[in-house]
């Protein structure tokens, strides 16, 4: 085995033990049972692509970009757990009532963070092991992750954050970043004139609270 795959391969399986760990630390059980579906998906995905590296070589073009997804994955992971670190999130298809909208940190580029990282990690192991017999398991891992935010947006258009959540859901979107949307969103925060800083309309403004608001228990797990 080169020593590339063997790097390959501890990139991914740490990467896997983070989001392993993520399932106890980072989340909130359900009071009911769960079947954990969403989990068993992503162990079989992540799985079946460590055994497709170390069965093929890892040529170093492909480990970069392997490499680029993979730290992707893991820093939009921790950034969204440390955003969320007040209010853990339910698991995903854990079913509950969306109690708040979280709008900061990650989810200001996509509505579901948690869940696009898990799906940069798939395409970083696919592209390390580039084998054809993985696209249905990567499609799978798709529509799992895909299903569970559909789950979680539909319970925010039956609550009482349904409003709130459309124009969210207008400007971000759900795992791919709205690039034209979010500097649009720059530009309106940004201020219209300059002014020096001992201006007094700009001392004024200077006190004026922010908003924060933040977001459901499950738009993202």
């Amino acid at each position: 085995m080169s020593d590339l795959r063997l790097v390959a391969l501890a990139a991914l399986a740490m990467l896997a033990a983070v989001f392993l760990g993520g399932v106890r630390r980072v989340f909130r059980r359900p009071d009911g049972p769960h079947r954990y579906g969403a989990s068993l998906v992503s162990g079989l995905v992540l799985g079946a692509e460590l055994v497709a590296i170390a069965a093929t070589p890892v040529p170093p073009a492909r480990l970069v970009t392997s490499f680029v997804l993979l730290g992707a994955a893991l820093g939009l992971f921790l950034w969204a757990a440390r955003v969320n670190r007040e209010r853990p999130l339910l698991l995903a298809f854990a079913a509950h009532v969306p109690e708040h909208l979280q709008t900061c940190g990650p989810y200001r580029l996509v509505r579901h963070p948690f869940y696009a990282s898990y799906l940069l990690a798939f395409a970083g192991g696919f592209v390390a092991a580039w084998s054809p017999w993985l696209v249905p398991l990567l499609a799978l891992g798709v529509f799992t992750y895909w299903s569970a935010a559909s789950r979680e947006e539909r319970g925010f258009a039956a609550s009482q954050l349904a409003e709130a959540h459309r124009a969210y859901a207008r400007d971000v979107g759900m795992f791919v970043p709205r690039l034209g949307a979010f500097v649009e969103r720059g530009r309106r925060a940004a201020p219209t004139q300059l002014r020096p800083p001992w201006s007094p309309s700009r001392r004024a403004s200077s006190r004026r609270p922010e908003g924060n608001s933040g977001n459901s228990g499950a738009i993202s797990s």
